[in-house]
């Protein structure tokens, strides 16, 4: 069951973009439960208040952020990570996607924009651009070693073929239109494909999609 409240874990070494981020995320519906500095005190805070979302730093020190990403999707796979950039992107932003990345957010977007991302992601949504996707899709499709079983909850035939249009990017409005569906049925074809998947959201629907075989 959706919580009433987005709980939000804001990840950053910079004070300055972690009071910012606060600040911005300050509306009705989120609640930033913690902050911390490094991976280290992010895990231990995943660990003891189980936040929906993180909102990391892109460049954390550490290891650029992608070590702890992994780290986040192999021990809680339902929490969704949203990457931050400071300048404008990153050249890990494939890599990132497959490894459980849900959405990518620069830091000179608007506060609306966060925050519709924020949402937008909570809700199992897509905040990845198509082309990115398709990009790390097709990454992941050159390593074939890292290919899993079938999932322990089997989607049918239907749900196959919704999860084939989101690996394309399309929309619950787009999968509808190709479907000869209603969107509010395509939605719970989506709800249902994410949950037996274990995943947190679309995009990591996707990902795991080509890591099992289950889309070309």
């Amino acid at each position: 069951m959706q919580r009433s409240s987005i709980r939000v874990l804001v990840v950053d070494d910079s004070a300055v973009v972690r009071v910012g981020m606060k600040a911005m995320l300050r509306a009705p519906g989120i609640r930033v439960i913690g902050e911390a500095t490094t991976t280290q005190g992010a895990s231990r805070l995943l660990e003891a208040r189980r936040p929906d979302v993180v909102l990391v730093d892109a460049a954390l020190g550490e290891a650029d952020g992608l070590a702890f990403l992994r780290g986040v999707k192999e021990r809680w796979p339902t929490t969704s990570v949203i990457m931050l950039a400071k300048t404008g992107g990153s050249p890990h932003v494939s890599r990132a996607i497959a490894l459980g990345c849900s959405g990518y957010l620069d830091l000179t977007m608007e506060r609306q924009d966060i925050l519709r991302a924020v949402r937008a992601v909570a809700r199992g949504e897509c905040t990845v651009a198509p082309k990115l996707l398709r990009q790390a899709l097709k990454g992941l499709g050159r390593e074939p070693a890292e290919r899993a079983q079938e999932p322990p909850r089997p989607l049918s035939a239907i749900e196959r073929e919704v999860l084939g249009l989101i690996a394309e990017g399309l929309t619950n409005r787009q999968i509808a239109e190709r479907l000869g569906y209603r969107i509010g049925t395509v939605k719970d074809y989506v709800q249902r494909v994410i949950q037996k998947l274990e995943v947190s959201d679309r995009t990591q629907a996707a990902v795991k999609a080509m890591r099992l075989g289950l889309v070309d």
